[in-house]
């Protein structure tokens, strides 16, 4: 169940949501932003604690025109550029980026776990965003569907671009905050991955055995670009092993703004270079304070005037084992170590690592070569599953078990709160490795 009510965040009147695992802040007002997504007390998004509970003047902007950077995530049009009509110049922007969204009171027919947003009209782009926010009865999980309207009478061409701003804190820790995003195999990048802004050479930027390009924050300005295939970029917090992981669906046959579907930006101490001049980023996490950005952008798409084009994406949560990183995500959750087995000198070792989006239980169980469930001592061994915990599996069978005079499988299968089968989180053929 969805509880949707009026709280103050940090001095700001938000519009609050929430189930079971998550509350959701979030400030009409200031862009139709979400705030805050908090999970058990954590907190996933950066808010600029020198804007804490301010508001902006009628001109939506700071002293001298300057961008008022409030923090959590937020909706703007790409590409962005200073040259041509065609391109967004900002931030700062008085409309889409902090003007005041209406709240549409008709969603509240939807139910409590929805809330629906409209932006003024942005004469400069000819854009008006409709935003819609809706919070799982069920799952750690946010969902946004975020409509772009030519409210002008010429064609206009854009991709609709959530910025999410991720918390760092404010200390100098580093190798505890990483961005993780599977690269595509058939990339037009060198390493899968183009540098925008920044070291060419950033040791933020490493490449994992999974295929994945990892971000590892250590407050050094800069960000990547990706033409990622995937669905799926995550953020993790390998001190308290919270994840969050932001899905959508990739459309190869599409144009995306510079090729990039996903951009990764880190805010920290250097130099870029950008809007024709460079810029130096103080060594100050007070003047600059900390954070990371997963950046995801739609298809380019030109729109007529008075029609619109929509672009969906979700927001999740969960827990893995501390000083673990992403592997990989599928539907169900994160996968923190892979399944794995391993053969000791009396035991055969079933170890693996993951993190769920709702609640329910993970079992282990052993399949022939068709996908029967093999019955043993075994079978039954299960973990228990929530988002606000860990789940680390770890399971020793005697080597001369007779479970293992046959082909087998074995699979961690997930099984929600009323028992059913939902899906796999990992699955090993015992034969390969044993």
């Amino acid at each position: 169940m969805v509880q949707k009510r009026t709280e103050i965040y940090k001095g700001w009147k938000s519009l609050v949501l929430k189930n079971s695992f998550l509350s959701l802040y979030i400030l009409p007002e200031f862009g139709g932003r979400i705030i805050q997504i908090d999970l058990d007390g954590y907190e996933f998004l950066f808010v600029n604690p020198s804007l804490a509970g301010k508001e902006p003047d009628s001109s939506g902007l700071g002293k001298n025109g300057a961008w008022l950077n409030f923090g959590g995530e937020k909706i703007w049009p790409a590409p962005q550029g200073w040259d041509t009509p065609e391109q967004w110049p900002g931030p700062p922007d008085p409309v889409l980026d902090s003007g005041i969204y209406t709240v549409d009171e008709s969603s509240a027919d939807e139910g409590n776990n929805a809330v629906l947003l409209t932006s003024p009209v942005d004469y400069r782009t000819g854009l008006q965003i409709v935003k819609k926010i809706t919070l799982s009865e069920i799952r750690s999980e946010v969902i946004v569907n975020a409509t772009f309207i030519n409210a002008g009478n010429i064609v206009r061409k854009w991709s609709v671009w959530p910025v999410i701003q991720m918390n760092t804190g404010n200390d100098d820790q580093e190798n505890r905050y990483q961005v993780i995003c599977p690269l595509n195999s058939e990339s037009i990048f060198k390493n899968g991955y183009k540098v925008i802004h920044g070291l060419v050479n950033n040791p933020q930027n490493t490449l994992d055995d999974n295929g994945n390009l990892t971000v590892d924050y250590k407050y050094l300005v800069g960000k990547v670009g990706l033409d990622s295939n995937s669905d799926w970029v995550g953020f993790c917090d390998r001190e308290t092993g919270k994840v969050f992981v932001a899905m959508v669906k990739y459309h190869p046959e599409e144009n995306y703004p510079d090729n990039n579907s996903v951009q990764i930006w880190s805010q920290g101490r250097g130099m870029i270079y950008s809007r024709n001049k460079i810029s130096e980023y103080k060594n100050d996490r007070i003047l600059n304070p900390p954070y990371m950005e997963i950046e995801l952008l739609s298809p380019l798409k030109e729109i007529l005037p008075g029609k619109s084009q929509s672009f969906e994406y979700r927001m999740l949560t969960c827990t893995i084992p501390i000083g673990e990183s992403i592997k990989g995500v599928n539907k169900l959750g994160v996968i923190a170590v892979p399944l794995d087995v391993k053969i000791l000198k009396d035991e055969v070792s079933i170890t693996g690592k993951f993190g769920v989006f709702s609640d329910g239980k993970i079992v282990l169980r052993f399949k022939d070569a068709l996908g029967g469930i093999i019955e043993s001592r075994y079978s039954l061994q299960s973990w228990e599953a929530t988002p606000f915990k860990e789940i680390d599996i770890l399971l020793n069978i005697e080597k001369n078990d007779p479970l293992f005079d046959q082909e087998i499988f074995v699979s961690a299968d997930f099984f929600g709160c009323d028992d059913h089968f939902v899906g796999e989180m990992g699955k090993i053929d015992f034969k390969q490795t044993y």
